[in-house]
């Protein structure tokens, strides 16, 4: 018997198996387009057509292929919305992931988003050909934004009625696209108030994996945007880093400080299976509150924060635990905040809106900060300043 032969047998099989289980591709999921991604009768057709910005002053020497759709419903004497697509041809197919047009056809239709103008630009390409993907989409600064805001958006604009205002203006892309989407809201907020982000890049350094700091720092002043993040558990782990852990960052940094957004996570890898699955439902969730939208004037549905939170925090082994009640009376609420060592805190502005539950309270001395006179926490401190020396 060949020992070396079956071990190599043996680790090339493992390697396989491996392969497979840990691939970026991997599912456990099969995500299916529902009715609102397929052709419906009696639902109106809008158009697609394909335009060509052949010079550019913001980035000389490109030119941009871009298809522009508008819907049955739209009237010239009424603004549309708009809605911007990165690496357009991905997002335009009949046949493709998310099938813009038609979700777009049925959900207008149907009242559920307003009627929106469709741009689905490609990257600019040079004069040799080649793709500028890498310096529109992730350099983390205005340019980008500007040149769809000086450009493209008054090209289509000569031929259609477009809105100017930031809440009927959004913008989706994925991957590369997705960060230089949201860097787009982020840096003009005034122009776009809605991003879409699919299987982002927020990982690259210098790049999109500065943004959950850099979010983090407005929390008390939050821009006034609204942004969706869709990523994959098997998402891409590369030396430049791990995508699902940099949208989780980006989840976690848009939590801390307070803005409206939404995650959602699948199973798949760096593909567009769960996102375009979803797509009409995050439509839904981007467009609710826009006038005409159907529900858009519905009064808030308070039932799903009244009651008791549970709060536990647990911080180096120190455990705090809060409870939170939420009592509602004639449409408002009131709440009283009940901490284990303070006892009852006093809670003023509490508000519910676009998902958010939001309250003030008066801060206690923290409980993280500890009292000089406490002699459990003076020996530790000697304890750990002894250790210190004899390590030094």
């Amino acid at each position: 018997m060949n020992v070396s032969r079956t071990v190599w047998k043996l680790w090339t099989f493992l390697i396989v198996v491996l392969s497979l289980a840990f691939s970026p591709g991997a599912s456990a999921t099969e995500y299916r387009l529902g009715v609102d991604s397929l052709p419906q009768e009696g639902v109106p057709k809008g158009t697609v057509e394909k335009h060509t910005l052949s010079k550019s002053r913001i980035y000389p020497g490109t030119t941009h292929d871009y298809w522009v759709y508008v819907p049955a419903q739209y009237d010239e004497a009424k603004p549309a919305c708009v809605m911007v697509f990165q690496d357009g041809t991905d997002f335009i197919l009949s046949k493709g992931e998310v099938r813009v047009p038609t979700v777009f056809d049925n959900l207008i239709h149907k009242g559920q988003i307003p009627v929106t103008i469709g741009i689905f630009i490609n990257p600019g390409r040079n004069d040799s050909g080649d793709s500028m993907r890498d310096e529109e989409y992730l350099p983390l600064n205005d340019t980008y934004a500007r040149f769809l805001i000086e450009e493209i958006l008054p090209d289509v604009g000569r031929d259609y009625n477009l809105v100017d205002d930031p809440e009927g203006r959004a913008i989706c892309g994925m991957s590369d696209g997705g960060v230089g989407s949201f860097t787009v809201a982020w840096e003009r907020p005034d122009a776009f108030g809605k991003a879409m982000c699919y299987i982002g890049s927020f990982v690259r350094v210098p790049g999109g994996g500065e943004y959950p700091y850099r979010i983090r720092k407005t929390r008390g002043n939050p821009k006034p945007i609204r942004v969706y993040i869709q990523d994959n558990e098997n998402d891409l782990n590369i030396m430049e880093g791990n995508w699902t852990l940099g949208n989780i960052a980006m989840e976690s940094a848009l939590m801390f400080a307070r803005y409206d957004y939404r995650f959602d996570m699948g199973s798949g890898g760096h593909d567009l299976d769960q996102g375009g699955a979803l797509f009409p439902d995050a439509l839904r969730w981007l467009w609710r509150d826009y006038p005409g939208v159907k529900g858009a004037g519905d009064a808030t549905n308070l039932d799903a924060v009244t009651g008791q939170w549970d709060l536990t925090t647990n911080i180096l082994g120190q455990v705090a635990h809060t409870v939170l009640t939420v009592t509602e009376q004639n449409g408002r609420l009131s709440a009283t905040l009940t901490d284990d060592k303070y006892g009852r805190i006093e809670v003023r502005d509490i508000s519910f809106k676009d998902g958010i539950l939001s309250y003030r309270y008066k801060v206690p001395r923290s409980q993280w900060k500890k009292d000089p006179k406490d002699e459990e926490w003076k020996e530790w401190k000697k304890k750990e300043w002894k250790g210190w020396k004899e390590k030094k």
